[in-house]
């Protein structure tokens, strides 16, 4: 790794210190019913890329929220209170996809604590197409869809909750590494790869990447309400399915014999 291309903890440090910690000190600032500020990150086709990892903040009254519960427009949540009553009246069509979630219900605020802590209505550290996949990726599930809500295609990354006494805020992280096989992977991005298990030019996992059927938590969700993330689903061979190479070699040299014994049968 070089400092152009730093490790993909390096980034996530960044978006960590740079933009998660700023953010959240304002949103506390401006709402003081806000206990924690929950931040998520999700992969999916979005316009111009087909694996941009974007990322949400959820502001929420619980000090340990739980997923995905806390990214559901649900009555008393903090937001809009206009916007969330369009939309828990939408959530009761039959045909929704269930709860909405809180991007246009906290707008507002959000767009007030950019405004407070970085001086703009909208602000990354990291961006979407280039640096948030090295660094986020590896936390994802399964490529999503930007058609769902964000409580189905993100999952919980980090929590930054509100300081008690005078303590400064710090950012805990939740999040489990479901795809471990894509941290560091800037050599994909230089040869314009995708990273993501969802199209078939995705790139193969440098050596000594563990599969993704190996994919274990890199930190184990904490506290009694801390968000529960299962693992990664992947499809794993069954036991005895797969022919190894002596195995090859047997059935190549008794369909041999077979054949040495028919021309002696037949020859006398």
């Amino acid at each position: 790794m070089t400092e152009e291309h730093p490790p993909s903890r390096v980034l996530r440090q960044r978006f960590e210190q740079e933009y998660a910690l700023p953010l959240a000190r304002a949103v506390f600032e401006l709402e003081p019913r806000c206990q924690s500020l929950l931040f998520t990150v999700g992969q999916y086709w979005c316009d111009e890329a087909t694996d941009a990892v974007h990322s949400e903040a959820v502001a929420c009254l619980e000090r340990d929220p739980s997923w995905p519960l806390a990214g559901q427009a649900r009555p008393g949540i903090i937001g809009d209170a206009d916007v969330l009553a369009e939309a828990l009246e939408m959530a009761k069509d039959p045909d929704s996809d269930g709860p909405s979630g809180l991007m246009d219900v906290q707008w507002g605020l959000l767009k007030k604590a950019h405004q407070q802590a970085f001086g703009r209505d909208y602000f990354h550290v990291l961006d979407d197409n280039t640096d948030m996949i090295v660094a986020f990726a590896s936390f994802c599930r399964e490529v999503s869809d930007q058609e769902q809500p964000t409580w189905r295609s993100h999952t919980p990354y980090g929590v930054v909750r509100r300081p008690l006494a005078s303590e400064p805020p710090a950012f805990e992280v939740l999040g489990a590494m479901y795809r471990p096989q894509w941290e560091d992977r800037w050599d994909v991005l230089e040869n314009d790869g995708i990273i993501s298990d969802w199209d078939d030019s995705v790139a193969e996992a440098p050596p000594g990447a563990l599969p993704p059927a190996s994919a274990a938590p890199e930190v184990a969700p904490k506290g009694p309400g801390a968000p529960r993330m299962p693992g990664a689903s992947h499809s794993v061979a069954e036991p005895g399915t797969t022919w190894r190479p002596v195995h090859r070699v047997l059935l190549f040299l008794l369909f041999v014999g077979a054949l040495v014994a028919l021309r002696v049968c037949f020859g006398r």
